[in-house]
């Protein structure tokens, strides 16, 4: 129900019921606030002798009767006379037939009415006027209109009169002047004049009212817009009772477009069909009644228009229709002006369309099915001469038998090309699979190239497998009927980036060598294929060869596409070198460029955004690691790169890891996960699943992270490098947070060049680990590991410094660690990198007095809070920082073989099974070695333990 309008508190309720056509009992006024507060102080001011006139008009069914219904309740509340009429397209040709409909119930002596004599009673034959003097026709009609003032002057002596005629469109010249004349004359009378009237007629007359209307003071046009969509939300609840499902509001709200009648009719309809059927009849009716005030020309164009739907161009139009273009503007200019149709603007032309989506629907289904065909065949041959083969391709189709079939199979063919590249995999599958079906038969030399796009196809859809054979069939086929070599060298480069996809490297690799690399000649996104076949490889020799290729390719060719390419083998180059400042300016030039490269800017984007991500997030710039890994932008990519989704999620949720977000890093990895068993490859599968134990790990979900990794190690191959670089990233942390850091795996090989934040993380994690189990050469390791992997990345060197502070502690170098630790936990913060922050500002909080420790204490638990960690937090709580440790007795036997255990790297499941004792025993035990030897975490402990053993050894 619509909110009372301002000024209108006085008004009674909205909803009430006068006898307009259109209105219906009990169907509130939605969505009218504005106009009905137009009539209503119109109403209060002729109530007040102010009078005048209000026209409102709109098209079919926007609600002008109903409206005006919602006028004569609100006046006969306040006590009006309503003189109300309608004109009838019946009897347009009858003077003045609403008039007489209007005020015959008043002007007659049975209503106690004593006209004075004239030329009313020219109108009314039972008040008995005196014969006209004949004479001119204009002074006649000028005495009649005087004659009708002064009768409803005398009305209006006994109330204020409401004078409503509906449909005027439909009403004779005679009928609008009288009406205007009694308007015009209202202004110091308690009279309101309503007419209501179509837009878009051509009525010379109506028109010069409306006109007027606009100028004088005392008239008003309403022109009625189409209702907004929480209108129709609010209409379409009411019809139905109850808040409507979304797909059936949906439906409503784009056919009806705002029209009150239409999206009454087509709920009930939807409804109670259940979403299909033809359209109301009433929707028909007022389609059909407008179509039948159409000349043959103008009602065929219309047709052909409704047919064109959105590829109504102009020369498209006039071929169609057999109209040249000047007899095609004049029929466009008489359907625009009455509202059939709309002209839409564009930078090269316009093009037209019919105006309302339900006009289109019901004049398409007015045609006959060989008409309709006939009319599509003929519209995408039209297009398919203008050189618009995509847009053809649907009304080929629907063009069925009318369509030649070498033109059907270009179309579907470009049409489902065309989808593949922007992504829309079922419109390809359609368009893909017609062009297939009739080039088989027709034109077989269309057949390979058509498998070759069913294999992008099925990439997309992750159906590797299908894909790899139909490009196998594809290059097969177009050897045995000799077609073009150099087609089949790129569809060669194809089938190596699959089997890169498919994990099958050392095919990728000789697929990828044997068709050869060619700078001068060869498109830029045929030689990234080579530069992802390197990286995936991790054959960075050949990686810097092809980078220094791609730097080089503006010299041959001067496009976007080349100079993006090139600043991205510029950035690998400074990358591979370690200088990652260099790399982020060159990256951030190869992804700008790439996004003005149309069609294959996605692929040409997506390397760059991979590494920017990462080198991004070394640098300390987490805003744009997280703008880059923009995965909305790989549906384009996937046909091409399948892996393309799966691979920017699970940076982005690195990244978010970095941030220190883990709910949202292990929501990004559950996705990850799911993208991955859609792709269907073992690869992505071990790799996400691996990735999701490392963040479930690190928020405590210990068991749930064990999980993962089982799962990720039935997928494990070695030989994929970032396969084994996500898995031992998750087993470390486990490891380490389970507190048996000898059952993490080796780190066997340096910092690697590809997924640099998940590299960053297993060597930073490897180098805890070894702290963990007292491999302090190790340790020393890997702080050169993070200090030579970037000579400008300060993320790498914070990291570092809290890897030398782990060690320095280790070593008993209290001043030193303290220092490393600090520094690197206000570098990291700094960063926006809370939770690594929080892990450096625990281990410094063992370093520190009482008072100083549990300030430090504090802000990391505030860290790990907030980043959704639970390990740490509860390490805390177990060592119990908040009170001084303090030193009470030796150890006993039990104790002291319980520490010798946890120096040999044993975890308390281990040591419990080892003495036979359960876990809660070992606890009570170490809790109680905490408190005599003053240590605050295994760590330390563990140290001790190898310390002592040392000196025994001594």
């Amino acid at each position: 129900m619509d909110a009372a309008p301002a000024g209108s508190a006085d008004l009674p309720r909205r909803g009430g019921i006068g006898s307009c056509r259109g209105s219906e009992p009990g169907v509130p006024l939605i969505g009218r606030d504005v106009e009905f507060a137009v009539l209503a102080g119109a109403i209060a001011a002729a109530g007040e002798g102010r009078g005048g006139s209000v026209l409102v008009c709109g098209q079919p069914g926007i609600g002008k009767s109903r409206l005006a219904a919602e006028a004569i309740g609100a006046a006969r509340g306040k006590g009006f006379a309503i003189v109300e009429g309608r004109a009838d397209p019946l009897l347009s040709g009858l003077s003045y037939a609403p008039i007489v409909q209007a005020f015959r119930g008043h002007l007659s002596e049975s209503a106690g009415f004593s006209p004075d004599p004239g030329n009313v009673g020219a109108l009314f034959p039972d008040l008995r006027p005196v014969s006209p003097e004949a004479g001119d026709p204009g002074l006649q009609r000028t005495r009649m209109c005087e004659a009708v003032l002064a009768a409803t002057r005398q009305l209006a002596v006994r109330s204020p009169v409401l004078l409503v005629v509906d449909d005027l469109h439909c009403a004779d010249r005679g009928t609008i002047e009288l009406l205007h004349y009694l308007g015009r004359n209202a202004e110091e009378l308690p009279l309101l004049v309503v007419g209501c009237f179509r837009s878009g007629v051509d009525n010379e007359a109506l028109g010069a009212m409306a006109e007027a209307a606009r100028r004088h003071p005392a008239g008003r046009l309403l022109e009625l817009a189409p209702l907004p969509d929480e209108a129709v939300r609010d209409l379409v609840q009411h019809v139905l009772g109850t808040p409507p499902p979304l797909a059936l509001l949906r439906a409503v709200t784009s056919r009806a477009s705002g029209v009150a009648l239409f999206a009454v009719a087509l709920t009930r309809h939807l409804a109670a069909s259940r979403m299909c059927g033809p359209l109301p009849e009433v929707i028909r009716d007022v389609v059909r009644e407008q179509i039948g005030l159409l000349g043959e020309a103008d009602r065929r164009l219309l047709e052909v228009v409704a047919v064109a739907g959105t590829h109504g161009r102009p020369e498209v139009l006039a071929d169609v229709a057999g109209l040249g273009l000047p007899g095609l503007h004049a029929a466009l200019r008489r359907l625009v002006g009455r509202r059939l149709v709309v002209e839409h603007q564009s930078p090269v032309e316009p093009h037209y369309q019919v105006a309302h989506p339900l006009y289109a629907e019901a004049v398409y289904h007015e045609l006959l099915l060989a008409e309709r065909r006939t009319l599509h065949a003929a519209i995408g041959a039209a297009l398919h001469r203008a050189d618009r083969t995509v847009a053809a391709a649907p009304h080929y189709a629907a063009g069925g038998d009318s369509v030649p079939v070498d033109r059907a199979i270009e179309a579907f063919s470009a049409a489902g090309s065309r989808a593949l590249t922007v992504g829309d995999l079922d419109e390809a599958a359609e368009y893909l699979a017609a062009a297939l079906r009739r080039a088989r038969d027709a034109r077989p030399d269309a057949v390979p190239a058509l498998l070759v796009d069913l294999a992008r196809l099925q990439q997309g859809r992750g159906r590797l497998d299908e894909a790899a054979e139909l490009l196998r069939d594809a290059v097969a086929l177009s050897e045995r009927r000799g077609q073009d070599t150099e087609r089949r060298r790129a569809w060669r480069h194809l089938q190596a980036l699959l089997e890169v996809e498919r994990g099958n490297l050392p095919a990728a690799v000789g697929l990828a060598r044997a068709s050869g690399r060619r700078p001068a000649t060869d498109p830029p996104t045929r030689l990234l294929i080579h530069w992802i076949i390197a990286l995936r490889h991790g054959d960075f020799p050949e990686l810097a060869v092809i980078s220094r290729e791609l730097v080089a390719l503006p010299s041959t060719s001067d496009t976007p596409g080349a100079h993006s390419v090139a600043h991205l083998g510029a950035g690998a180059l400074a990358a591979l070198s370690g200088d990652m400042e260099t790399a982020v300016v060159e990256l951030r030039g190869a992804l700008e460029l790439a996004l003005r490269c149309g069609d294959e800017g996605p692929r040409l984007a997506f390397a760059p955004r991979m590494m920017l991500n990462g080198l991004s997030t070394l640098r300390g710039d987490l805003a744009t690691a997280i703008r880059v890994a923009d995965v909305g932008s790989t549906p384009a990519v996937r046909q091409w790169l399948p892996s393309a989704t799966c691979y920017l999620q699970t940076m982005l949720a690195t990244t978010r890891y970095f941030a220190g977000d883990l709910r949202t890093a292990q929501s990004e990895m559950d996705s990850a996960v799911a993208e991955a068993r859609r792709v269907g490859q073992d690869r992505l599968v071990g790799r996400t699943l691996a990735g999701r134990a490392f963040v479930r790990a690190e928020r405590g979900h210990l068991d749930e992270a064990a999980a993962d990794l089982a799962d990720a190690r039935r997928h494990y191959d070695p030989s994929q490098i970032d396969l084994l670089d996500a898995f031992d990233l998750a087993a470390t942390a486990l490891a380490v947070r389970r507190g048996v850091a000898a059952q993490a795996p080796p780190l066997t090989d340096t910092l690697p060049f590809g997924d640099t934040q998940l590299n960053c993380l297993r060597v930073s994690f490897a180098g805890y680990a070894a702290v963990q189990r007292g491999d302090l050469a190790e340790a020393d390791r890997v702080v050169g590991l993070l200090r030579a992997a970037g000579s400008n990345a300060p993320v790498l060197h914070a990291l570092a410094d809290r890897q030398q502070g782990f060690a320095d502690a280790a070593r008993g170098k209290a001043v030193v660690a303290v220092e490393r630790l600090r520094g690197s936990a206000t570098a990291l913060r700094g960063f926006g990198m809370n939770l690594l922050a929080a892990q450096a500002e625990l281990e410094l909080a063992e370093l520190l007095s009482p008072a100083e420790a549990e300030a430090v204490t504090s802000s990391a638990t505030a860290a790990f809070t907030a980043a959704g960690s639970t390990p740490w937090p509860e390490r805390i709580v177990k060592q119990g920082h908040s009170v001084p440790a303090q030193r009470s007795g030796p150890l006993t036997r039990r104790e002291s073989e319980i520490t010798a255990l946890v120096g040999n790297g044993l975890s308390n499941a281990d040591i419990a099974a080892a003495l036979f004792l359960s876990e809660r025993t070992v606890e009570t035990h170490l809790r109680n070695v905490y408190r005599k030897l003053g240590l605050k975490s295994r760590v330390r402990l563990a140290q001790w333990a190898r310390d002592r053993r040392g000196e025994g050894a001594r």
